[in-house]
């Protein structure tokens, strides 16, 4: 009886089942935060713009070189090193909705709701476009899949990479940006075309970046 209870969520579908990102998230705004307010990840934050915002903001030169539609791109580095903050500035670069989600929002304990939630979240997004999807340790995820996953590990993994690019999933207009401390932890089959086109590293600032953003932070203060 209680495992019957677990695979289904119906009883308590007002809950569980719509505690989802799409609820759980912040507004979707349009960040004030350009790249060019990004210091100490200059290296970075030229190959975003390369790889992501030239080829979105000036389709028509592109459109020989890549697809129409929007390309995902994975963040991975030491945890503190400005992933988010790069996500949000790129949505602010593109002048699109930015949201921004966690294992939290997605995963749940019911059979089958956490790949409703994901499902929610594409939906939203694609209805918000052009829009920037930032979802944060994206190797718990999409893990590999292997003999050591669950059965429902797998099928999030599954069902993640359908949402990608699956025949159905119409994601013009769509920028996924995936984070993650352990790239070699998620499915190889992330790394295909259309789904995380490039693996972008991330570093830790260096003493000269550490100096560019206290210049930053210190703007119109009194620092004497």
């Amino acid at each position: 009886a209680e495992l019957l209870a677990i695979a289904s969520p119906a009883a308590d579908d007002d809950s569980s089942s719509h505690r989802s990102a799409i609820h759980a998230s912040p507004s979707s705004v349009i960040p004030a935060l350009r790249l060019s307010d990004v210091d100490g990840l200059r290296p970075v934050v030229d190959v975003l713009k390369e790889v992501a915002v030239l080829p979105a903001k000036f389709p028509t030169l592109f459109r020989s070189a890549r697809p129409r539609r929007w390309m995902g791109l994975l963040l991975f580095g030491p945890p503190g090193c400005g992933k988010t903050h790069l996500a949000r500035a790129v949505a602010g670069e593109l002048g699109a909705s930015f949201f921004s989600v966690g294992l939290n929002d997605i995963l749940d304990m019911y059979i089958g709701v956490s790949e409703r939630n994901l499902s929610d979240l594409f939906g939203m997004a694609r209805s918000k476009a052009p829009s920037v999807l930032f979802i944060d340790e994206i190797d718990a995820l999409g893990a590999k899949r292997g003999s050591s996953n669950s059965t429902n590990m797998k099928t999030m993994t599954t069902h993640f990479l359908t949402e990608m690019d699956g025949i159905n999933s119409n994601n013009d207009k769509l920028l996924v940006l995936g984070a993650t401390n352990e790239p070699w932890s998620v499915d190889s089959a992330f790394r295909r075309p259309g789904r995380f086109d490039r693996v972008i590293f991330v570093p830790p600032p260096d003493e000269k970046a550490r100096a560019e953003i206290l210049k930053i932070h210190s703007r119109g203060k009194n620092v004497d």
